[in-house]
């Protein structure tokens, strides 16, 4: 039978035929989710032989990221903020950089607030709407965070909302975050007021779709990363959309585009 090392070395000769970045990481990171192991498992026995029962669904996996289909998908899991999400083919990776949304959050509530809200006596707890919240990345980490808040949590999938909720039992805030099927605002009423709206709605233009890593281009869900126009359609909508539902020095943090910041 073939050792750790011998294996990984194969594997990660597949991948990297197959045009599949971080192959070595990847094949790693497979075969360790296949024997239910984490990657220094692999290190300790990395001239060990490899139990002849894993190889087979260890190979399935790997053709499977031979193809293009992201890592996450295959293990079904994503770290986002310290905490560990399921996602599935319904909802965007979280990536890293949506992360600042969440810190900006933070540091605006210490700022309105030098307790961060954990002081806080009013009934109900200051409002957080998350607008395409997918996985619930946003939603379920800013709920752990600052653990007065309420939060609303809107995406236009009911797929993406079942992961979601899933998620959110998962992070024990599924009594503070409600799920609402629906196109950003338009399910919610004016009031109540919010302390806070954020978003990370798509904002890939229907022209650059083409030139996105195959990873992404292939394999996430379309409607969550361009709107098929210039990739600020959904941003316009938040900007007319959002002031009636926000209260007075609330705030509205969305993500966008690299090259869109101007």
């Amino acid at each position: 039978m073939p050792t750790y090392a011998e294996t990984l070395r194969e594997a990660a000769h597949r991948l990297r035929t197959a045009s599949v970045p971080n192959d070595l990481l990847d094949a790693q990171s497979l075969l360790a989710y296949t024997l239910g192991q984490d990657r220094t498992y692999l290190i300790v026995h990395y001239h060990d032989e490899v139990p002849t029962e894993a190889l087979p669904a260890f190979w399935r996996l790997l053709e499977r990221r031979c193809t293009g289909e992201p890592l996450q998908y295959i293990v079904g899991r994503q770290a986002f903020y310290g905490l560990d999400f399921e996602v599935t083919p319904s909802v965007l990776i979280p990536r890293p950089e949506t992360e600042l949304i969440v810190e900006e959050i933070l540091r605006l509530a210490s700022a309105d607030n030098p307790q961060g809200w954990q002081g806080w006596q009013g009934t109900p707890g200051p409002l957080v709407i998350d607008l395409g919240t997918g996985s619930g990345c946003l939603a379920i980490t800013i709920a752990r965070e600052l653990p007065q808040v309420r939060v609303l949590a809107v995406d236009r999938s009911p797929a993406a909302l079942q992961v979601a909720v899933r998620n959110g039992r998962r992070h024990q805030v599924a009594d503070r975050v409600q799920w609402v099927v629906g196109d950003l605002l338009a399910p919610i009423d004016e009031r109540p007021l919010a302390w806070a709206i954020v978003s990370n709605p798509p904002y890939v233009a229907g022209g650059e779709m083409a030139g996105l890593a195959r990873e992404v281009r292939e394999w996430e869900p379309r409607m969550a990363l361009t709107d098929g126009g210039d990739g600020l359609g959904f941003r316009r909508r938040l900007l007319q959309e959002a002031p009636s539902r926000l209260q007075a020095g609330g705030y509205l943090l969305i993500e966008l585009g690299f090259q869109q910041s101007a």
